[in-house]
């Protein structure tokens, strides 16, 4: 199994730092961070290449922004087969991208962005986004982040993530389905 040397990967980290820097305070630097120690703990269940899943999970944002992101890993000092499967991590780290013949790599790095959305944090940190940083009124923000949510449970690639938010994604629907009762008062 081919890895990415410290060098590189300590390139690759400045280079997200940077990025985070430039977005939203639900996208910053600790939500890549959040990301990574997620993908680790999935990791370790899954298997796969460690290198591969916290490079993935440090560049996983860029999937808005694949040019800039490709041009980048171009510049790495790291074999071309491992360039490859860290810009298709990237590239499928969205719900309408991800499927049963990503690598696992790929889909450790997607559940574990899948998570950020999916528990107590990541809920509130969708919801405040929405509001603050989308500019969405209150029912648009609400009905958007229960359908974000939903979205991604539906997409979860591993059984070790889908086992990690089981019991807490209950909690949040029968939260959700409490919200709406008193909503509709």
């Amino acid at each position: 199994m081919k890895n990415i040397e410290d060098i590189e990967m300590q390139k690759i980290i400045q280079f997200a730092e940077k990025f985070y820097a430039t977005l939203d305070f639900a996208h910053n630097i600790e939500h890549g961070k959040r990301v990574v120690k997620l993908a680790k703990k999935i990791m370790i269940e899954e298997g796969g290449n460690p290198s591969l899943v916290e490079a993935g999970a440090y560049l996983h944002q860029f999937h808005d922004n694949l040019e800039d992101v490709k041009h980048f890993i171009q510049t790495l000092n790291i074999d071309n087969q491992l360039k490859n499967d860290l810009y298709k991590i990237v590239v499928e780290c969205r719900p309408q991208k991800i499927n049963n013949t990503s690598s696992i790599e790929s889909k450790i790095v997607f559940d574990a962005d899948s998570l950020e959305v999916l528990c107590p944090y990541g809920m509130i940190r969708e919801l405040f986004c929405n509001i603050k940083s989308r500019n969405k009124d209150w029912n648009t923000s609400v009905k958007d982040t229960i359908n974000v949510q939903n979205q991604f449970k539906s997409k979860l690639m591993t059984s070790t993530a889908k086992r990690m938010i089981d019991d807490d994604f209950e909690i949040i629907q029968k939260f959700w389905n409490t919200y709406s009762k008193w909503e509709n008062i």
